[in-house]
């Protein structure tokens, strides 16, 4: 297949400069990674990209990590740790889904037979291709530890699965952006490999010196281009590239420190520092570009739609993957949120609006604001033995949702009503963990059903991205990424992609996603 952009019609060539671009840029940076990991000049750093020991606040911030140092976390780590559900309601979801092998692991499921699907970028067969796409993707990223001396013919059958005849010229151009960007990470896990017998310090992070290359770095790292071509075009579409990584990278801090990532964009945004004012300049700003996706009357752009869910799609996928410890680092600090809801989390403002060049932080100068619409919802949710009852006021779009039926009433009470009830000391944190522990698989049938239910038109998305808003506008990101830091310690690099079959000094058995 001919990779020149001229080839799928004129139509596609901004966005294909862009994916070669974006890629450029991050295969470069990552060949200034892989000299500075190899020649042990870390700290030296270079003209785009160094690696810099993180500064660390007298603040509540600071005694979190504090106590990692100490080894209160007792070297354990959740990063990239894959769990089968087995609840009856997951078993249902996966014999009436037809979900087989890796994709009966609700990390697959979600993250490409629902989120795949929740863009909307079409409304015909062409869906289905994307998140054919979407899952070859997570299948080849997880070939170096999951599939060992398979590997060689799982990639064949991988290209076969995407071999397709007279495509489309669209769905071509959206094939060659992903196979782009699995040259990347095939990049990254070789150079990765070549250094994994390194140890780390649990306190050094990658920080780099150009915004707009880092952002490319961001985007290509963050494994979502076969959409690509329904974000708008240009610097804003890069930026919501980059978003779906950023948002990701929030409830990742603390192991990516422990394995060294050279991806970690919440870091690399706060040039290495972890005092708690940095770190919630990043978070506002973090805010700010999420809320360019929304008009100021709170729904969602017509025109970045695929983009906003594709963002927040990954942060529902997330809390509850069984990929992570969210909800663990949040039940550490949740009493951060109000730190963080006392920020400005309304305005609106593009990467470039929020941060200079060299990537200092500066503040949008126009005026525009979200302006959430909201209403109360009444719930009543047993925790334990204890039955609790009140309102919350959410947007309205997940009020309506919820009334209608579109949205289960169940998700929101997970995602945010029971954090919620903890976040006000109505229930122990021993108590939250308990709860979502047990619910995580049934929670996880839920929200597949209901996006099938809804065959995913707009009104369930638009009330998918309102209740992961409502977690950013609330805090809970803040809280969560604050709380990852509890595994900020000594490992390796790339640890977290310990092969499955290896039982190592690490002390965890893990595969990677």
């Amino acid at each position: 297949m001919s990779q020149d952009p001229a080839a799928w019609g004129e139509q596609f060539a901004p966005w294909m400069q862009g994916c070669a671009e974006m890629v450029e840029h991050g295969r470069a940076l990552l060949a200034e990674v892989r000299r500075i990991r190899r020649s042990g000049a870390g700290m030296a750093g270079s003209e785009q990209v160094g690696l810099v020991p993180v500064v660390v606040g007298a603040d509540p911030v600071g005694a979190l990590v504090a106590r990692a140092r100490l080894g209160e976390n007792a070297g354990r780590s959740t990063k990239s740790k894959l769990s089968q559900c087995d609840a009856a309601e997951w078993t249902a979801v996966m014999e009436e889904f037809g979900l087989q092998g890796v994709a009966a692991y609700p990390n697959f499921a979600l993250g490409s037979w629902w989120m795949g699907l929740l863009s909307d970028d079409y409304g015909d067969w062409r869906q289905d291709y994307l998140a054919i796409l979407d899952y070859s993707f997570y299948v080849e990223y997880n070939v170096d530890t999951a599939y060992g001396d398979r590997k060689d013919r799982l990639k064949r059958e991988i290209l076969s699965l995407w071999d397709m005849p007279d495509l489309p010229a669209d769905l071509q151009a959206r094939r060659a952006h992903v196979a782009a960007d699995l040259a990347y990470f095939d990049t990254k896990r070789r150079d990765e490999a070549d250094t994994s017998d390194l140890t780390t310090t649990g306190l050094t992070a990658w920080v780099y010196h150009d915004r707009d290359h880092w952002r490319d770095l961001k985007a290509v790292d963050s494994g979502i281009f076969g959409h690509y071509l329904s974000f708008v075009p240009g610097p804003a579409g890069r930026d919501d590239m980059m978003l779906t990584g950023l948002t990701n990278d929030w409830v990742d801090i603390g192991p990516d420190l422990r394995h060294q990532e050279c991806g970690q964009s919440v870091l690399a945004l706060t040039r290495g520092s972890l005092v708690m004012d940095d770190l919630l300049d990043c978070y506002e700003r973090t805010v700010w570009m999420l809320n360019t996706q929304w008009t100021d009357t709170g729904s969602i752009r017509a025109e970045r739609y695929a983009a906003c869910m594709e963002t927040l799609g990954t942060c529902l996928w997330q809390m509850g993957n069984h990929r992570q410890d969210p909800w663990r680092y949040y039940a550490l600090t949740f009493d951060l949120c109000q730190a963080a809801q006392e920020r400005e989390l309304y305005a609106v403002g593009q990467l470039a609006d929020c941060y200079a060049q060299d990537l200092t932080p500066i503040t949008p100068t126009g005026t525009l604001r979200v302006r959430v619409p909201r209403r109360s919802l009444p719930f009543t949710v047993g925790v334990g033995s204890i039955r609790h009852t009140g309102t919350v006021s959410l947007h309205t779009a997940v009020c309506t949702a919820v009334e209608t039926g579109v949205l289960p009433m169940a998700t929101v009470e997970q995602q945010f009503i029971i954090p919620w009830l903890l976040r006000e000391r109505r229930i122990s944190p021993s108590a939250f963990l308990t709860y979502m522990d047990r619910t995580y698989c049934r929670r996880f049938s839920q929200i597949m059903r209901s996006g099938y239910a809804n065959d995913f038109r707009r009104p369930y998305g638009e009330a998918i991205g309102a209740l992961v808003m409502e977690q950013w506008w609330h805090g809970m990101y803040f809280a969560i990424g604050a709380g990852s830091l509890i595994e900020a310690q000594p490992d390796h690099v790339a640890g977290d992609r310990v092969n499955p079959g290896e039982r190592n000094s690490r002390g965890v058995d893990q595969l990677g996603a």
